[in-house]
């Protein structure tokens, strides 16, 4: 099974044109950021790659390479739910 793109998935959860986000965007400046889309992203993360993520490591992440490469290195370390 193919890893899905981490930021396609960004653009389907925050509604962003398809190609929008890329590694160097920032996640907190997305337009649609919000208290809900945090959980969303959350529960997108644990859906698509078997990882329950702690919010610290979404927080401590400025931008969507950022967590993909956070994401890369748990899923390489064994830490999938």
């Amino acid at each position: 099974m193919a890893e899905p793109d981490f930021c396609e998935l960004i653009d389907e959860l925050f509604e962003l044109d398809p190609g929008t986000a890329t590694s160097l965007t920032v996640l907190k400046e997305i337009p649609s950021w919000s208290s809900l889309t945090f959980v969303g992203l959350i529960a997108m993360i644990d859906e698509e790659y078997g990882i329950a993520l702690s919010p610290g490591v979404i927080m401590s992440s400025e931008t969507a390479g950022d967590l993909e490469q956070k994401l890369r290195e748990m899923l390489s370390a064994g830490e999938a739910a």
